[in-house]
C-alpha cells in the first residue's frame, strides 16, 4: 500500500482543487524577487489582478501614513510602500483568498494569524542570528508563512486520515506532529514542501518547510533557515490566539538557538517580539497589517 507522501505526489497533478497560485501572484513573486525589477514593470503586473491592486491601494493610503496625500496610482502606492512591503502584501493577501481552510471562519483566522506571526517572527529572529549573517529575510519570511501548508492539504483532501492522526494523538497523548509520523509515516511538512516545490518554490523554502518541525534534519546548506522557522514557530505558539496545538514546544530543539548564535537575552527578546507579532495578527488580518 502507498503511504501518503507516495498518494499525494501522484495526486498532486490530478487535484483540480488543490491551492494554487494565480499566474498574476506567481509573475509578480518572480519579478519581485530580481534585483533589477523596476517600478514600473511591477506596477503592470500588479494591474492584471483587481484584487491585489485594491489591497495595495488600501495599504498605502491605511493609517500608518496619515498627513500624507492620498494615492490613486499603483505607480504611486509601490514608491510610498517600497517593492519589499508590496511582495509581502500580495502574498498574504491572495493567499490568504485563495487557500481554503476547513471549519469555521475563525479556524481560518487563527491558521493565518499562526502564519503571519510566524512569518514575522522569523524575519525577527534572522535579523538577530549572528551564525547566519547571509540569511535573506525575504526568504525567510515566505518559508515561514508557508510553514504550515500541508495542514491544509491533509485537512482538505485525506480528511479521514486527518481525523486518524488527531484520535491518535488524543488516545496516546502525544502532539499532533508525532501522531502524524506514527500514523501516516510523514508529517504536514513534507506534503507541505512537496506543495511548494509544485509552485516552484526555492528549494531553501521547501526544505524550511519540510523540516519546520525537525530541524536537524535540514540538509547543511538550508539548515539555517530551517532552526529559524523551528524557533518562530514554537514561540509564535506559546501565544493562544496563535497556537495550532500541534506540538511545536514538544519537539523543541535547543540546538536551534545554539546553531543561529543566539544569546540568552538575545533570545528574551526576540521571544518578546514575536509574541508580540502573534498579538498583533490577532487584531486584524488585513493588507494594513502586513
Amino acid at each position: 500500500m502507498p503511504t501518503l507522501t507516495e498518494r499525494f505526489v501522484a495526486d498532486i497533478e490530478g487535484l483540480s482543487d488543490l491551492p494554487s497560485l494565480s499566474p498574476v501572484l506567481a509573475h509578480l513573486i518572480a519579478t519581485l524577487g530580481r534585483e533589477d525589477a523596476s517600478v514600473a514593470e511591477v506596477a503592470a503586473i500588479i494591474r492584471q489582478d483587481p484584487v491585489i491592486a485594491a489591497r495595495v491601494l488600501r495599504a498605502a493610503n491605511s493609517a500608518a501614513y496619515i498627513g500624507r496625500s492620498p494615492v490613486s496610482s499603483i505607480r504611486d502606492a509601490l514608491l510610498r510602500l517600497g517593492l519589499a512591503r508590496i511582495r509581502r502584501l500580495a502574498l498574504v493577501a491572495s493567499l490568504y483568498d485563495a487557500v481554503p481552510v476547513r471549519g469555521t471562519r475563525a479556524a481560518r483566522e487563527i491558521f493565518w494569524r499562526h502564519s503571519l506571526a510566524v512569518a514575522h517572527g522569523s524575519e525577527i529572529i534572522a535579523r538577530h542570528a549572528i551564525a547566519a549573517p547571509d540569511l535573506d529575510p525575504e526568504s525567510i519570511f515566505l518559508a515561514g508563512l508557508l510553514h504550515d501548508l500541508g495542514l491544509l492539504v491533509l485537512e482538505s483532501h485525506y480528511p479521514k486520515e486527518a481525523s486518524a492522526v488527531k484520535s491518535y494523538a488524543e488516545a496516546k497523548g502525544v502532539a499532533l506532529c508525532l501522531a502524524e509520523l506514527e500514523v501516516l509515516q510523514t508529517d504536514h511538512g513534507e506534503l507541505g514542501a512537496l506543495l511548494a516545490t509544485h509552485w516552484t518554490m526555492p528549494e531553501s523554502i521547501a526544505s524550511a518547510i519540510r523540516v519546520h518541525h525537525r530541524f536537524e534534519l535540514a540538509p547543511a546548506e538550508h539548515r539555517w533557515n530551517a532552526a529559524v522557522i523551528h524557533l518562530a514557530d514554537t514561540l509564535v505558539s506559546q501565544e493562544e490566539i496563535a497556537d495550532l496545538n500541534e506540538g511545536s514546544s514538544v519537539v523543541f530543539e535547543s540546538s536551534a538557538v545554539e546553531a543561529l548564535g543566539l544569546f540568552p537575552e538575545t533570545v528574551m527578546q526576540i521571544t518578546e517580539e514575536t509574541r508580540a507579532e502573534a498579538r498583533k495578527a490577532a487584531v486584524v488580518l488585513n493588507a494594513s497589517s502586513v
